[in-house]
């Protein structure tokens, strides 16, 4: 099975956000990724086989495809079709909240989980109206890469960050009944984005899937392998990281911003996921960036 990498799908490994239109695009066989790509079918029709799931498909629909997914193009007929590939922990997207959007857990987390697992039948299909949308904005950013002129690659971004916005806010306003189902359990992981910091009621956030208490631990199990309280445990302490590396506030602060009660709890729970204390995190990070600082002409926005 053939496998692209980010060293030879892009054009800068240093950006790695591309997109690509394919006119004519004929069969293609099974192969994965490194990076994760959105499929936005133009014209055309055939079949997908991502995992051992088929789905045929015709011009509207959208597929996204994360990183070691195997999946191929069959039967293509007078296919065009647009790629926008990237590499997550490069455009950093948990920094933006995402996540509140219940149409982004849909289509980019709980679709693809539901396909690894072989139980998905529905994927996103745009209207005209919303076709028109997303192709003019991606033929933008398209048009971006190719010319490479002065700051391009922050029109490039901010294009990629609305047309996540528009799919996301497009699933959510789908009326189809596969997906109307795959939204209600994007809405208790939404629900759980915006309000981490207060004390969560699983019968509310039940009540707010439109599930009962048992289907909403047994689907919520099922799509991230942990239960409300372990996911909502995770949740806070991943936003903890985010304060501790970019606010100046003291640890106790970040407890309680964070949705802890005490700092002696967000302390021990922290070093049971980060196997660090929040203390020596604070500590090492700093001294990290103020390393770099130091560094003429070196660009703050690293990996991690």
């Amino acid at each position: 099975m053939k496998k692209l990498m980010q060293l030879t799908s892009f054009k800068n490994v240093d950006f790695p956000l591309n997109v690509c239109s394919w006119i004519e695009h004929g069969n293609y066989p099974t192969h994965t990724h490194d990076f994760s790509e959105i499929a936005i079918i133009i014209h055309g029709s055939g079949t997908t086989k991502i995992r051992n799931q088929s789905f045929h498909f015709h011009a509207g629909d959208v597929f996204v495809l994360h990183a070691g997914c195997p999946h191929a193009y069959l039967d293509t007929h007078n296919l065009t079709l647009i790629n926008v590939s990237y590499a997550p922990q490069v455009v950093e997207l948990d920094r933006l909240d995402p996540g509140v959007m219940p149409g982004y857990q849909a289509l980019f987390a709980i679709e693809p989980t539901l396909r690894s697992q072989q139980s998905c039948k529905h994927h996103l299909t745009l209207t005209p109206d919303q076709m028109i949308k997303v192709k003019a904005l991606t033929d933008v950013m398209e048009m971006e890469l190719r010319q490479e002129r002065p700051g391009y690659k922050l029109a490039v971004s901010g294009g990629f960050l609305l047309l996540l916005t528009l799919l996301s806010r497009f699933y959510g306003e789908t009326d189809a009944p596969d997906a109307r189902k795959v939204l209600q359990l994007a809405n208790a992981l939404s629900y759980l984005e915006q309000h981490y910091t207060e004390p969560i009621n699983i019968n509310e956030l039940a009540k707010r899937a439109h599930m009962s208490r048992r289907s909403l631990f047994s689907n919520f199990s099922k799509i991230t392998q942990q239960t409300p309280g372990a996911y909502l445990l995770r949740l806070r302490i991943m936003k903890a990281v985010e304060l501790l590396e970019t606010s100046d506030k003291n640890i106790t602060e970040i407890a309680f911003d964070c949705g802890f009660q005490s700092s002696g709890f967000f302390s021990r729970q922290f070093k049971k996921v980060m196997k660090i204390t929040p203390s020596d995190f604070k500590n090492k990070y700093n001294r990290y960036v103020g390393f770099y600082s130091r560094v003429p002409n070196r660009s703050l926005s690293f990996q991690r």
